[in-house]
């Protein structure tokens, strides 16, 4: 699950063909929303052949190298803080995609999909706690309604299953990530920090591989499939539409639209991966993504937490 800005909302009228422009923008958005919860399918499936490390390496080298070939002009004027900033952020992201890899093999894509879906609602959460701004009701009752939907979505009788935990763990790390990048990311090149960033998570996963003696080629069209769309369509493709929708749309708008992964993940799973949901977990389901759109609409205040 990949950035949440959170600046505040833009209020000031704009002209018709701005408006456009967002709206085609927002689409697009939801477009990769709609791949993002594909790929939960198509990551599954790969990492079943190719060791988590490796195909880490490979998705986020190839992706770095794309936005690289098309956005050199930011790579021309590098600063100590975009590269610093984009580094630390850089592993932390690795750290999310790591835990959300590794839990796809232990949990069903439906459970993967809700679980980090709620780095939406922790995100204001944490600014407000590490920048001392109170959060917003919505907010607070977004997170005890979150909680809840997750006990039933997974917990067995007394215990979670590893997977799920794994992915709480990457909702927390997407969470510090958004945060980050929401102090770093103003004024600073959109196309040099995405360029950093995606290059440490796949340094990170080199790294990882040589040292558990996990690097292996791929092989397979499966694998190479799932490598060619989650590294071009699924991060170098998509983090550049998603900057662009942030840019010219409200981030409230454009965080209601992420809120659609889960839901674009578990058709996935029903359909491709044969997930299947009782009762409860439905209503676990249902009370994440209603925690997810209580959280992040109604008016948001002039800060930046918004």
């Amino acid at each position: 699950m990949p950035f949440v800005s959170l600046r505040a909302d833009r209020r000031a009228s704009v002209p018709a063909s701005a408006a456009r422009r967002s709206t085609g923008w927002a689409l697009a958005m939801l477009g990769v929303t709609a791949l993002w919860g594909w790929t939960y399918v198509v990551v599954q499936d790969a990492v079943a052949l190719l060791p988590v490390p490796a195909f880490l390496a490979y998705r986020f080298l190839g992706a770095a190298a794309c936005v690289g070939l098309f956005r050199y002009h930011d790579l021309a004027r590098t600063t100590v803080r975009e590269v610093a900033g984009g580094a630390v952020a850089g592993g932390v992201l690795f750290a999310a995609y790591a835990l959300q890899t590794a839990g796809l093999q232990d949990t069903t894509v439906s459970n993967a999909a809700f679980i980090s879906g709620l780095a939406v609602v922790f995100t204001p959460l944490l600014w407000a706690f590490a920048y001392r701004t109170p959060p917003r009701p919505r907010q607070t009752a977004g997170v005890v309604l979150a909680l809840a939907g997750l006990a039933l979505l997974t917990l067995k009788g007394l215990s979670v299953n590893r997977g799920d935990a794994l992915m709480l763990g990457c909702a927390l790390a997407f969470t510090v990530q958004n945060v980050l990048l929401a102090r770093i990311g103003p004024g600073a090149r959109t196309g040099l920090l995405t360029v950093v960033q995606l290059t440490t998570v796949g340094l990170c996963g080199l790294l990882w591989s040589l040292v558990t003696g996990a690097l292996a080629a791929p092989a397979g069209a499966g694998v190479w499939t799932a490598l060619a769309v989650t590294a071009i369509p699924g991060s170098a493709l998509a983090f550049f539409i998603k900057t662009k929708a942030f840019a010219t749309s409200s981030p409230g708008r454009i965080a209601l639209i992420m809120a659609m992964e889960p839901v674009f993940a578990a058709l996935s799973g029903y359909w491709l991966a044969g997930d299947t949901f009782t009762a409860v977990n439905l209503g676990g389901a249902g009370l994440v993504v209603s925690a997810i759109l209580l959280a992040e609409t109604g008016k948001r205040p002039d800060s930046a937490a918004g």
